[in-house]
Parts: C-alpha cells; structure tokens; sequence
C-alpha cells in the first residue's frame, strides 16, 4: 500500500477515536523525527519528551485536528514547532542565519553514483562528522531533501521558508559540504541516487 494513503486511513482512524491507530503512526514516524530532531539538538531525553508530548497532543486535539493532512509534514513541523518551543525556554537555540545563495542544481551521472557508494562505504565517519559540522538549518534542509526525499515545495512548508529560500539554504549547505571535505560532494551524489533508484 501506497505509505501516503496509508498515513491517511490510519489519521482518519485516530482522529475517529483508534488509539492503536495513533500508535502505528508513532511507532511508524518515530525514526523520522527522531532523526529530524537530532537536528536542532543532541539532548535525546528532550527529543523523546518533544516526540511523546507531540502524540499525546495529537490524541487530546484528534478532533480539532484537518481530516487528511499531509501527514509526515505535519508531525515533523510540530515536532520541530514543540522543540523549538523547549529549546527557547531552555535558551538552548539559536537560529541560523537565511542563506542567499543560487539555486540548487541536481546534475548528477551514474559513475559518480558508485564512486560515492564505495567512498561512502570506506569513510563514512568523515562524512558523518563534515555532516554534523554544518550549521543546524543546513544539516536540517540535507536531512529532509537527501534522507527523507521530501520535494522543495514540502522543505518549504516543513522549515516555514518559501521554495527559493530552501533552494538557495540547499546550495550553501552543499558549498559547505565542498569547502569542508571532498568527500561530502560524493556523499551527496550518494543519497541522490540512492533514494532515485529504488
């Protein structure tokens, strides 16, 4: 079954009172934002808490909630409105600046496909720690185009940013990728064609 007419019976289920509906989609996005979170902070007890607080909303608002929204979108830009939320409070965030920067372009070959496999596979602690040395709203704009292969247009939404803003946050994080280590360039090619390919 498609996952997206999936989320919607499942939304449609717990919104008319199946609890074991809810859970499936917990059980089901908790990787996601997990992962999603980890972007913004690295405290694991207040990601569980942000995510767990995020369902137990869901339940108590079921009714006032929209009838078939796009379901990952929406959890991830809850989950991200409740943690920023916390992290405020905690005076733990701070905001990147916008990045104003061309437009991302996609130009990709298949042999840079399997030269980035076999990099990937050999270093993928170097590529990991370049990752984590981005500023937070690129490592975010990687995460949601590269792992979860979410279209600009649902970037946009998730991020609150119009679709040039995203692109252009895209392009610098890739700059950045470049300027830092060789290897992010590859890595990128990687996670394309990875996720175009199955």
């Amino acid at each position: 079954m498609d996952s997206n007419l999936r989320n919607t019976q499942l939304w449609l289920a717990f919104k008319s009172g199946d609890s074991e509906a809810l859970g499936q989609l917990a059980s089901e996005h908790y990787r996601v934002l997990y992962n999603y979170a980890t972007k913004f902070t690295k405290d694991r007890e207040l990601i569980k808490d942000c995510i767990q607080d995020l369902f137990l909303y869901l339940w108590d608002q079921r009714e006032n909630l929209h009838s078939s929204p796009f379901v990952t979108i929406y959890l991830l830009k809850s989950l991200k409105h409740n943690l920023f939320k916390k992290l405020n409070q905690e005076k733990k965030w701070v905001l990147d600046d916008f990045d104003t920067e061309s437009p991302f372009s996609e130009n990709t070959n298949i042999e840079s496909t399997i030269i980035a496999l076999e990099l990937f596979v050999e270093n993928e602690q170097k590529v990991r720690s370049v990752l984590n040395n981005l500023p937070k709203r690129q490592q975010e704009v990687i995460f949601l185009k590269f792992y979860e292969t979410l279209s600009i247009e649902e970037i946009a939404e998730i991020m609150d940013m119009n679709k040039q803003s995203v692109s252009n946050l895209l392009q610098r994080a890739i700059h950045n990728l470049k300027q830092n280590w060789q290897l992010g360039v590859y890595l990128l090619y990687y996670l394309y064609f990875n996720v175009r390919l199955q």
